[in-house]
């Protein structure tokens, strides 16, 4: 019976990630209720792009060995050739997106919001999940569509404020579409319904960049790096330098380039003022497209795996 219980408690603990982003979620809804300012723009920007980088990036770090546990490399031949692959699909991603940007702005906010979705309502399919994680980023533009204008506008230009305009026409769908898998998750994971509740009012009440670092990083991020040393605790000390490695290089990269170019960052050049938000989300948008691609494969692979072996349990 004590070992029942047990089980019992172990289930409905809420994890690190979900106490970690109420807290936070809870902190900065309490800030903003009692009229506290928020930072200055310069600033959210600033912390946005080092938290990305240090907190966001970690959790597809991990996307070498999601891949070799999905057989998708086996040998240092294939590595090499599964880091091309990946490269690759970044390269093109940047290139669409300068040749279309507002198309691509919409397919980044529809992929990430698939993407988001599915950390919630497992089991339900795709279309419940992708709906939660698409209204979760409706929702910034419902409630500050000038600030989201203004960021899409750097993102994809004109065409990017028209985005911002459906968004905010769609708000009130997003807010049932939040709901309904809040309400959805209750049954069988209290933690995901509070969890969508407390995403939701950030995303309606606090600034978008805010909402945005306080969810990816404290809770998505976290959860998948979570998930992820779980899955590769087999690999120890690998799955640690990988993750340090594959965090740290795409840093390292982007300080050479900035220092390459610091000229056209400085105040008067071409670049300055908006390059963070353009590096940090169409980077996102880059790398986002492989590391699905690597976690829909392997999720494919996983269940395939796992019909054979029921099947041969069956025929025995």
């Amino acid at each position: 019976m004590s070992g029942i219980l047990r089980s019992t408690v172990a289930v409905v603990r809420p994890s690190f990630e979900t106490v970690l982003f109420s807290v936070l979620a809870l902190v900065a809804v309490l800030a903003i209720a009692l009229g506290l300012p928020a930072p200055p723009l310069p600033v959210q920007v600033a912390v946005l792009g080092l938290l990305v980088a240090t907190l966001g990036l970690p959790h597809g770090a991990l996307d070498p060995l999601i891949a070799r546990r999905a057989g998708l490399w086996r040998t240092p031949l294939g590595f090499a050739g599964f880091n091309l692959g990946y490269i690759a699909i970044v390269v093109v991603v940047v290139l669409v997106w300068q040749l279309a940007p507002a198309a691509s702005l919409v397919g980044f906010l529809l992929v990430s919001g698939i993407h988001f979705g599915a950390d919630w309502n497992g089991g339900r399919g795709v279309v419940v999940p992708s709906l939660t994680g698409v209204g979760l980023l409706t929702l910034p533009a419902f409630s500050h569509h000038d600030e989201v204008a203004g960021i899409y506008r750097t993102l994809a230009g004109s065409g990017g404020a028209v985005v911002a305009d459906v968004q905010s026409w769609l708000g009130p769908v997003a807010i049932v579409a939040m709901l309904v898998g809040a309400a959805l998750a209750l049954r069988r994971r209290p933690a995901d319904a509070l969890e969508i509740l407390l995403a939701g009012t950030l995303a309606i009440v606090a600034p978008p960049l805010v909402f945005f670092v306080v969810y990816f990083c404290a809770l998505h991020s976290a959860r998948h790096l979570r998930h992820g040393f779980a899955e590769e605790r087999r690999s120890g000390r690998l799955a640690v330098l990988i993750t340090v490695v594959y965090t740290v290089v795409p840093i390292v990269a982007v300080g050479i380039l900035t220092a390459m170019f610091a000229g056209d960052f400085a105040p008067g050049g071409p670049l300055a003022g908006d390059w963070i938000i353009r590096l940090v989300f169409i980077g996102l948008a880059a790398l986002t497209v492989p590391h699905m691609t690597v976690i829909a494969v392997a999720a494919v692979r996983e269940r395939r795996r796992y019909r054979g072996l029921d099947a041969s349990i069956r025929a025995r």
